[in-house]
């Protein structure tokens, strides 16, 4: 489970405008709505706008949430499977694909090499070393401090990729911010963040975490009430610098990139910690954000690549029968789906049937607290250097609009 782009964690940190090479690939690319990703209605249930319209209303009528958990926590073991793992292995597949032409290539400029062989190489290995150190050493305590570093960078990561998500999804349509209103919603996201961080501490409670055992941080409940006045405060700024925006300066904003935003940093963030049987169902709201981004990224590279090959060159949601590209992004999607299964369920249980930890010692899902911990804290390194402006990729392929 997470909660790190598109920035497109998304993680874009800034716009990046259409250029000619962007202008080819997209006539390579065909169907697609212009100024969207793929469609105004499916960039709305994808952005955030599914959470709103779905999940919102049914949790609301439900009254007896005891008496529903049983069946949420089924339908987001589906979800989880087919959604929220899928979104985690497509971030490996975009990585590891072609990594050693983007470290070796003479073409490559260094400071992005280095970007590259630190989320590739370098921090999945000091990760993994303190995980898998922890467990050799039988430091539980020191282990619980990985769920504490999860749930702070998971918080981090839904914000900014709702920060991402907006500044996207304006810009494929030609929707510019200013650098004062970019400040704003930077630092509503991550005053909400810190706000809803501090909410999980205002008390010394022991938690599990996967069976793990960690205590939250003893946080002062003034320092709470600053924060959650400062997340008031800073949404309120945003909230009139867009209607400045739109009344007073008459310029346009993208409503999909902002319930996209709205979704990232309340609903997920705020009211994640709200209701229990909303918290089963926020990771699978976050993947499909995500994987909003993915796809039309990955279908705009297999139709550049089918095209380079002399296959087909146009490509629509319709078509997965009939061209190269398309059963090229169906094959995508499936090996991200036999990866995520593999890394959040066949190899934990493996190592846990293999190793029979203490569960006295670690709790009876030790392995699996590990290889999440660790696919999510790799996730957002991953993140960060995939969804860049200084990714030639992601100019080409995520910003080709007819």
């Amino acid at each position: 489970m997470t909660r790190s782009a598109v920035h497109v964690r998304a993680e874009l940190r800034q716009a990046v405008p259409v250029d000619e090479a962007t202008s080819s690939t997209a006539r390579a690319t065909g169907s697609r709505h212009v100024g969207y990703l793929f469609h105004p209605i499916v960039d709305f249930l994808l952005a955030g706008g599914g959470s709103v319209l779905v999940a919102v209303p049914v949790f609301w009528l439900i009254r007896d949430k005891a008496a529903a958990h049983p069946t949420a926590l089924t339908i987001g073991l589906v979800l989880s499977i087919l959604i929220n793992y899928p979104h985690f292995a497509h971030s490996y597949q975009l990585l590891y694909s072609g990594i050693g032409a983007r470290i070796f290539g003479s073409g490559t400029p260094t400071k992005v090499r280095l970007k590259y062989i630190w989320a590739g190489f370098v921090a999945p290995a000091l990760i993994g070393g303190f995980l898998i150190g922890t467990y050799v050493s039988g430091s539980a305590r020191l282990l619980a401090l990985a769920a504490n570093a999860f749930w702070f960078t998971t918080g981090w990561h839904y914000v900014k990729q709702g920060y991402g998500v907006i500044i996207v999804l304006s810009a494929i349509r030609r929707i510019h911010f200013s650098n004062i209103e970019k400040k704003l919603l930077l630092a509503n996201g991550y005053t909400v963040w810190i706000y809803s961080w501090m909410a999980l501490n205002m008390g010394l409670h022991e938690k599990t975490f996967y069976g793990v055992k960690y205590f939250t941080l003893p946080l002062p409940s003034a320092l709470v009430t600053v924060g959650y006045f400062a997340a008031l405060l800073t949404t309120a700024a945003v909230a009139g610098a867009v209607v400045y925006r739109v009344l007073m300066r008459k310029q346009p904003v993208s409503w999909n990139g902002v319930i996209g935003y709205v979704s990232s940093l309340y609903l997920w963030v705020i009211a994640f910690n709200a209701d229990p049987l909303f918290t089963i169902f926020v990771p699978a709201f976050h993947s499909l954000q995500y994987l909003l981004f993915v796809w039309r990224y990955q279908l705009n590279r297999a139709a550049a690549q089918a095209s380079a090959d002399g296959t087909a060159s146009s490509i629509g949601l319709t078509e997965i029968d009939k061209t190269s590209p398309a059963m090229r992004l169906a094959n995508f999607v499936l090996v991200g789906v036999v990866l995520g299964i593999v890394g959040f369920g066949a190899l934990p249980a493996l190592f846990q049937a293999s190793l029979a930890p203490d569960a006295a010692l670690w709790g009876p899902t030790v392995f699996a607290f590990i290889f999440v911990v660790w696919i999510n804290l790799h996730h957002y390194f991953i993140d960060n250097v995939i969804w860049r402006r200084d990714n030639e990729d992601v100019r080409r392929f995520l910003f080709a609009t007819k």
